[in-house]
């Protein structure tokens, strides 16, 4: 992610840093400069603002993506603009799965929300009441739910086999 092209302002950094009486220093390199906007409640804004100024942010942002194992790096300079590289682990975007069809329509549910999966014939639902229908498993009454109703789902649409992902 890129900024606007002003970049970080060094000097107004260190400035604000000196106010809140961080160990701050006029011979800092640039990266330690950066460092200081990850500092809890750091912030250069002169006005307070729903978006800016609170003090609140950056130390929150860096600290969630470090309990994801990941990192994040920040590069500036005054003039051409910052860089800003967030670095999350690949198992974050690789999930078991089980593959659900409902309709013309595929769903992915995390195989850490299964605890158990059967198939159920049609001749073995009962209905309670008017509306309720139920599935006997090991002598226990399982409600029986529509995912057709419940994610709006056409049924009688041919299903597409899923495109590999």
């Amino acid at each position: 992610m890129r900024d606007d092209g002003a970049g970080l302002k060094r000097d107004r950094i260190l400035a604000k840093g000196k106010e809140r009486g961080l160990a701050v220093r006029d011979d800092m390199t640039d990266a330690e400069v950066w460092a200081l906007i990850w500092e809890p409640g750091f912030s250069t804004a002169d006005q307070v603002s729903d978006v800016s100024g609170r003090g609140v942010g950056m130390d929150v942002v860096r600290k969630n993506i470090a309990s994801l194992g990941g990192a994040v790096e920040l590069d500036s300079a005054e003039g051409y603009g910052t860089r800003v590289a967030v670095r999350l682990p690949l198992t974050l975007a690789i999930m078991d799965g089980m593959s659900i069809g409902v309709g013309a329509e595929t769903y992915i549910l995390p195989l850490g929300s299964v605890i158990e999966s059967f198939q159920v014939d049609s001749r073995t639902i009962q209905t309670i009441g008017s509306t309720g229908r139920v599935v006997r498993v090991r002598d226990e009454y399982m409600p029986v739910v529509a995912l057709e109703d419940v994610f709006g789902v056409r049924i009688g649409v041919a299903r597409q086999a899923p495109k590999s992902w």
